[in-house]
């Protein structure tokens, strides 16, 4: 069944009002030790942070893992830099954008 414009407006208005933003830490593989394929590893990352449509990733240098936005909060959290900010989900366009993140180590 095709999406219309009606139910590509209320999928987004849904997805808007369910999160603000979702975090989720991925395994870390040793560039070292190949897959069980015996094939080298593909490119990983450590976090893939789940943002509504509207977030704009654009002149983002990290992100920062932390409830607060004090000085000392950013300071002690840890901070993440965009490998890749991509839209995916069920309407044309995308209604949200999955954030492939790397640890600053």
């Amino acid at each position: 069944m095709p999406l219309d414009s009606n139910k590509i407006a209320h999928i987004q208005a849904v997805i808007l009002k369910s999160f603000q933003v979702i975090f989720r830490p991925q395994t870390i593989t040793e560039p070292e030790i190949p897959d069980q394929a015996g094939a080298p590893p593909r490119q990983t990352f450590d976090l893939l942070m789940i943002a509504p449509i509207s977030t704009n990733f654009s002149g983002v240098v990290f992100v920062a893992d932390t409830p607060t936005t004090t000085a000392g909060a950013i300071t002690a959290a840890s901070k993440y830099a965009v490998v890749e900010a991509l839209p995916i989900g069920m309407a044309p366009g995308g209604t949200h954008i999955a954030a492939k993140m790397r640890r600053f180590r």
